[in-house]
């Protein structure tokens, strides 16, 4: 999905492709799926400063499975419509208590899939956002590191916000962030993230980060390592040709976002795509990280090679994957 730019040669210029960035995005319903443990509540901060900052309505969802283990992360497991309905009206309360619009359902007959569950729920409720935490500790009940989420986002098709729970943290911190940054590859695919992405600026009051990567000779995969390997020299003017583009590829983007009131930056880095997104995302403290994706099943899912799947296990910001469903998208911005 996101990959250094290999489509660049050098004497190539970006052509202007502001259409992307101008459609307009609404957030008014966020599905917030929790399975009764602390850690799955690390969403729920999130969810109140979004439905604070566009007069949203957050949807508090349980799903009780088939099978359900007794206790999840040593807390008891909701296996009962009367513990789920209980456990997610005091959680609305305190939320309404914040000022926040608040629905709460359980999905009272058990099912075997979960993810088919939170899809078709995302999906009758014309949600606008899907939150889940990544709990990161097994079983089937790590919602996040692989398949729930993929499967949420690839039969919904909306938009995924997973927030990485701390085990050893007795309450999620606050959302206040003060920059979002988006991924960019230089396709038209990634530019998908950039509506929703702008809107959240807006609404947040913060500033955007347009941030590719662009390989060294080192880090250089795929179709340009055998040139690399042979044509060191060559290949060290090529990708130095192909970092001086993504500048003026970023810039012209970043421009079209200025031009609507957002507060824009461009940034280029060097290396290798994980690495580098993730060491961008501290250095500059990035409140929540911004990724277009297929969210495709297989071998060929985000989950495996691909940036977005490495780049939530080595950033502590959230990740948001905006789904990808135009028929083009495997046309190039820079070809």
């Amino acid at each position: 999905m996101m990959s250094a730019p290999h489509h660049l040669g050098p004497t190539q210029e970006p052509r202007p492709r502001a259409a992307a960035v101008t459609v307009p995005v609404t957030v008014q319903r966020l599905v917030v799926s929790l399975d009764g443990s602390r850690l799955a509540e690390a969403v729920l901060p999130i969810a109140a400063r979004l439905a604070e900052a566009f007069g949203a309505t957050i949807a508090l969802l349980h799903v009780i499975e088939q099978d359900a283990p007794f206790r999840v992360h040593g807390e008891p497991h909701l296996a009962t419509r009367l513990d789920a309905e209980t456990y997610l009206a005091e959680l609305a309360r305190q939320l309404a208590a914040t000022g926040c619009l608040v629905e709460y359902h359980v999905h009272e007959v058990p099912v075997g899939n979960v993810a088919q569950s939170i899809a078709a729920h995302a999906e009758e409720q014309r949600s606008d956002l899907v939150l889940l935490s990544t709990h990161g500790a097994g079983g089937i009940r790590d919602v996040l590191w692989g398949s729930i989420a993929q499967q949420v986002l690839q039969l919904s098709q909306r938009s995924t916000l997973l927030v990485r729970a701390r085990a050893n943290t007795q309450a999620a911190p606050v959302f206040t962030p003060r920059t979002i940054m988006v991924s960019l590859d230089g396709t038209a695919a990634a530019e998908a993230a950039l509506p929703l992405a702008r809107t959240l600026a807006r609404a947040l009051d913060v500033h955007l980060r347009l941030v590719m990567v662009v390989p060294t000779l080192e880090t250089v995969e795929g179709r340009q390592f055998p040139q690399a390997t042979f044509l060191p020299s060559a290949t060290r003017v090529l990708l130095d040709a192909q970092g001086e583009q993504a500048m003026a590829y970023l810039e012209h983007l970043a421009a079209s976002m200025r031009s609507t009131g957002v507060p824009t930056f461009a940034e280029v880095r060097r290396g290798g795509p994980v690495a580098e997104l993730a060491s961008d995302a501290a250095e500059h403290a990035d409140g929540l990280v911004v990724v277009a994706t297929h969210g495709r099943a297989g071998l060929q899912a985000i989950w495996s090679p691909s940036v977005a799947a490495r780049l939530l296990k080595r950033t502590q910001a959230p990740v948001l994957l905006v789904p990808i469903v135009e028929p083009d998208y495997r046309s190039a911005i820079l070809s």
